[in-house]
């Protein structure tokens, strides 16, 4: 079976994130809606890398249909990760073969030192085929995992009383600045690391599953964003997506972060009634609250030395035998 290659445009936007939202019915995707929105709306201004899908991802076709993506966080990270039409071409080998070379080969980085080049794939405990075929190019299962951690909610009056003088206020209300100050206080950076982040968060909230209305900021007395949480969902999901959450680090311990996620998700079922749950991080304060580990995915990690053509080192290498 010949399998067409392309990398990514920007026109596949809507087949890709199709194919992401069909996978909801086999598995809990580790790289969903939020997180193909969230990367794609946000990264190439936040991280300072361009275009990073449309030179760093693949998209495979058969007779003009798309198959299969092998796609990155939108930057420069070394992480990858595998989108699938269907079970049955996830099962494919000769597609996990192709999808494996160009990963490789196309979306690999390099490591400080300047020779080592690496890529980390994520791998789904439940594709048997998918491990197998990694193991088979080298890749080396690393000690930590990533799973989704999801929280059916039926709570009928969840708290989200808030102290006096705070109040909530959605992205029909708040600029784009409010995010990302809201943002820099939560994840401990200041301007001078992230120059464009108001930007960023400008073109986030351009995404096609951005909803102002359950864009949340916690307000404090003073009318500054001292708390944010923003949720995804589209009709057919069978839970929300939460990203990001954050709090400014003076405003800890005081349940914020707990109520701005319950009132976020009050809104959103108010106009979504049969959506029944949602995510969180994988951190201790979701497991704290109730969320329970789904669908566990592994990391398996590919490396290589490459060595400058010139160097005599490199003259006795075959690159291909580590592939």
């Amino acid at each position: 079976m010949n399998y067409e290659f392309s990398y990514y445009d920007p026109k596949d936007f809507d087949a890709v994130e199709e194919m992401i939202l069909r996978s909801y019915s086999w598995e809990y995707p580790i790289f969903g809606l939020s997180r193909f929105e969230f990367c794609s709306g946000l990264h190439p201004r936040f991280t300072g890398v361009p275009r990073a899908l449309e030179r760093g991802a693949g998209v495979f076709r058969k007779d003009g249909k798309m198959i299969a993506c092998a796609i990155n966080e939108v930057s420069a990270g070394g992480d990858a990760f595998f989108l699938f039409e269907s079970k049955d071409a996830s099962q494919d080998e000769e597609l996990i073969e192709q999808m494996i070379f160009f990963v490789q080969t196309g979306m690999s980085q390099v490591e400080a030192n300047g020779t080592t080049r690496f890529v980390k794939l994520r791998v789904p405990e439940w594709n048997t085929v998918l491990i197998k075929k990694a193991r088979e190019h080298c890749f080396v299962k690393e000690d930590w995992s990533e799973s989704t951690l999801l929280k059916m909610i039926d709570e009928p009056d969840p708290d989200t009383d808030l102290p006096p003088g705070y109040r909530y206020a959605d992205g029909t209300e708040t600029p784009d600045f409010f995010l990302s100050n809201a943002h820099m206080a939560s994840f401990n950076y200041s301007l001078d690391r992230r120059k464009d982040a108001e930007g960023a968060f400008h073109d986030l909230r351009k995404m096609k599953s951005y909803n102002p209305k359950f864009d949340l900021c916690i307000l404090d007395p003073l009318g500054r964003p001292v708390a944010m949480a923003i949720l995804w969902y589209r009709e057919g999901m069978p839970y929300c997506e939460l990203e990001p959450l954050g709090v400014a680090w003076w405003e800890r311990r005081k349940k914020l972060g707990t109520k701005i996620l319950n009132e976020a998700f009050r809104r959103l079922r108010a106009v979504y009634p049969e959506c029944k749950g949602m995510t969180g991080g994988e951190q201790p304060f979701y497991e704290k609250i109730g969320y329970q580990a789904c669908g566990k995915n592994r990391i398996y990690a590919w490396k290589t030395e490459i060595y400058p053509s010139w160097e005599a080192r490199s003259e006795c290498m075959d690159y291909r035998k580590g592939m």
